[in-house]
């Protein structure tokens, strides 16, 4: 799939791009059974919620087949090479699930705090590609943008200290401490945006709820003001979420790095593959 020269300029320009219809409804069927299984298993990789409910399921690709040929269709490959301007290679991979009634919220952040200063990449060269696996609509839990906040680079990489003792679920708590990279993916984000910012940036630019058909994409700057809230509607909101850097950026050695199913130290560009998958 070619991007358009104005689709590339309004991504330049906004810092996001949404796609409709780039996958059918038979493989988002496929994708969605899949992820049943795959977050039905027990595993370092599944990060649970507050109540117990599943949040994210890093690295799918490792142990499925289906979702090894995802992040390789040339539908999201080509795209994020001409959004970056090289080839790319898969930096992380993930699924989120905001379960009707119970899908916890995603405090405002920039993602690329966390690869460079968890990961030690080097320039947020990076984007990431979001597949739909549900209609999204306003009710159930859209992620949020503020349009071209990805231009003023990494506003706010403070680190917010995560009080897992002060946590008022005591499992939940022990949980927290169980692994260090756990306050990047819970409901208390460890570097967040300021209210102020927001507010400053909200006023200028705006903001974009990011709505449509499952089976849509999303292709977000690294560096972009997101979020979501809780889903508190009757339908889900289970979404793909794939991180595609350029293979000239890759990660510098760093003390203690993440785990490898969380940051993917592999560097070959990624060949492209063209099928359907149902």
């Amino acid at each position: 799939m070619q991007l358009t020269e104005d689709q590339i300029f309004f991504f330049k320009e906004n810092g996001f791009l949404l796609i409709e219809d780039v996958f059918n409804p038979e493989e988002i069927d496929l994708f969605t059974t899949e992820m049943n299984k795959i977050i039905s298993e027990e595993d370092p990789r599944r990060i649970l919620e507050k109540n117990g409910s599943v949040r994210t399921f890093f690295a799918p690709h490792l142990t499925n087949e289906v979702y090894d040929k995802i992040h390789r269709l040339d539908r999201l490959v080509v795209p994020a090479a001409q959004l970056l301007g090289s080839d790319v290679y898969l930096h992380q991979s993930k699924i989120n699930i905001k379960a009707a009634m119970v899908g916890d919220w995603w405090e405002w952040h920039q993602d690329y705090p966390y690869w460079k200063n968890d990961d030690g990449m080097p320039r947020p060269d990076v984007l990431t590609a979001m597949i739909f696996y549900n209609d999204v609509n306003e009710f159930n839990s859209p992620l949020i943008l503020i349009p071209s906040s990805h231009k003023e680079g990494v506003f706010d990489d403070r680190e917010n200290i995560v009080d897992v003792n002060g946590q008022d679920n005591e499992w939940y708590a022990e949980y927290l401490k169980s692994a260090p990279f756990m306050t990047a993916v819970t409901a208390n984000l460890k570097y967040k945006l300021e209210r102020e910012t927001l507010a400053e940036w909200a006023e200028k630019k705006g903001l974009f709820s990011a709505k449509g058909r499952a089976g849509a994409v999303l292709f977000f700057h690294g560096n972009i003001f997101h979020a979501s809230a809780n889903n508190l509607s009757p339908w889900d909101r289970f979404t793909y979420l794939l991180t595609y850097n350029r293979v000239d950026n890759k990660l510098m050695d760093i003390p203690n790095p993440r785990p490898e199913f969380i940051s993917i130290r592999k560097y070959d560009p990624i060949a492209p593959i063209s099928e359907r998958l149902a």
